[in-house]
């Protein structure tokens, strides 16, 4: 190695960028904007439709367990926890190109993910009477 240079400063280009570089922090920051838009919608969902979902809970997994042939699924629910649970890679992966917002995305799929614990179609759900 020449003089004046180390193991980072390769043929004397400055120092390298640290391996946890921007893209590893993008990631992260991805996956709190996931989790603070699950969280607003289901905190107006149980607001504003407190007697059917006021005991909402919710969870996030990164994709789901699949059995062969099964489709992916971008969320479940279990009615007798009140409790949905939204996979952040399908919901974020699927439907890009359509909508270009990913805030739409993750609503949508809680707002169904919800509406399927209380037999409603999700559109109730949006545009409430």
């Amino acid at each position: 190695m020449a003089p004046g240079l180390n193991h980072r400063d390769r043929h004397g280009r400055g120092l390298r960028r640290p391996i946890p570089s921007k893209l590893f922090s993008h990631g992260i920051q991805r996956g709190g904007f996931f989790k603070q838009v699950v969280s607003d919608t289901c905190e107006y969902l149980k607001e504003t439709f407190s007697e059917e979902l006021g005991d909402l809970k919710w969870r996030i997994e990164e994709v789901p367990y699949l059995q062969e042939g099964e489709q992916v699924r971008r969320w479940s629910a279990k009615k007798s926890s009140m409790t949905i649970t939204l996979y952040r890679i399908p919901i974020e992966r699927f439907g890009k190109k359509r909508i270009p917002d990913p805030r739409i995305h993750i609503e949508q799929a809680v707002i169904s993910a919800a509406a399927s614990l209380i037999d409603k179609d999700p559109w109730e759900l949006i545009h409430p009477d």
